[in-house]
């Protein structure tokens, strides 16, 4: 290899990633990368294009093992489990809003506030729907009480 006059060459960038040059020559590349960047930079986008290129026979094993029936079963029982995970929480979601909501007509907030308005075309109405409401809540109630009467039974069998 000839001696380094300016930027170091395609050639001798090859010769020096494939380990064809004498320890004279690394010696001389390295002097010279110390002293200029343009060459360092080069000569590490070198490196790490062969450090990110994987060998061919490991990118065929990695394609092959992906097919086997062991690969394909875990990733459909994590898809499973994903999606089984995203209907308890969007049930959950749900049920928050519901009681939230069931709250928020049980308990009116503007006898918090201390501003009491009155709508006298609504009264009879409102009286209604409050029964109906805690109608309701009441099976809610109920219901959440043998719910969870039913999960400690279910605790009690493990």
């Amino acid at each position: 290899m000839e001696k380094i006059n300016g930027h170091l060459s395609e050639e001798q960038l090859e010769a020096f990633m494939s380990g064809k040059v004498s320890a004279e020559e690394k010696g001389q590349m390295y002097t010279h990368i110390k002293t200029c960047d343009y060459c360092a930079e080069l000569l590490a986008a070198c490196l790490e294009e062969d450090l990110l290129s994987p060998p061919a026979y490991l990118q065929e094993e990695i394609l092959e093992k992906s097919r086997s029936i062991e690969i394909q079963t875990v990733r459909t029982i994590r898809q499973t489990s994903r999606q089984t995970r995203l209907f308890f929480y969007s049930l959950k979601v749900g049920c928050a809003l519901a009681v939230s909501l069931l709250l928020l007509f049980v308990f009116p907030q503007t006898e918090s506030v201390g501003v009491r308005q009155e709508m006298y075309f609504l009264e009879e109405k409102q009286n209604f729907m409050t029964e109906k409401i805690r109608a309701g809540s009441d099976k809610i109630d109920s219901f959440v009480d043998h719910v969870s009467s039913w999960q400690i039974f279910m605790d009690e069998e493990e």
